[in-house]
């Protein structure tokens, strides 16, 4: 007789891969806030962190902050050409469209972005993406800068 408690092995191998992967807390980037119902921490879907994550990294500018040094992780020319009258060209809006599409689908689960548009208004370009998962769902995020 052992003071230690048997286990079964399988069981716990069920468990492993039930709970396997990330959860990722839901943010209102609206508000600027973590969303809260009920005063317990919302978690994000599947889907709904990828347009999380899709809209972080039109967010973040390339080696700004700590966290992000040498991962590449943001886009470089929406923010070094910003104040000049240049996004309004088609060169960038090539050159944006380049570089979302190789970012976006660099992530694991996203299989092909299909479509990306801009619009530029008096203060602020809208990005609007189609996007399509690995899971074989479809999803469209819009995102104002």
């Amino acid at each position: 007789m052992s003071i230690f408690p048997v286990f079964n092995n399988e069981a716990i191998e069920e468990v492993k891969t039930e709970t396997s992967g990330t959860k990722e807390i839901l943010f209102d980037f609206k508000t600027k806030r973590v969303v809260i119902k009920d005063g317990k921490v919302v978690m994000a879907s599947k889907v709904e962190a990828v347009i999380q994550w899709i809209e972080l990294l039109i967010r973040t500018e390339v080696d700004k902050y700590n966290v992000y040094k040498e991962t590449e992780f943001g886009l470089t020319n929406l923010y070094a050409l910003r104040g000049h009258s240049i996004y309004e060209t088609p060169f960038f809006i090539m050159e944006l469209e380049r570089e979302l599409k190789e970012k976006i689908e660099s992530k694991s689960e996203i299989s092909l972005v299909k479509d990306i548009s801009t619009e530029h208004n008096f203060n602020k370009l809208i990005i609007t993406l189609t996007v399509e998962l690995v899971s074989g769902e479809t999803l469209t995020s819009e995102v104002s800068v």
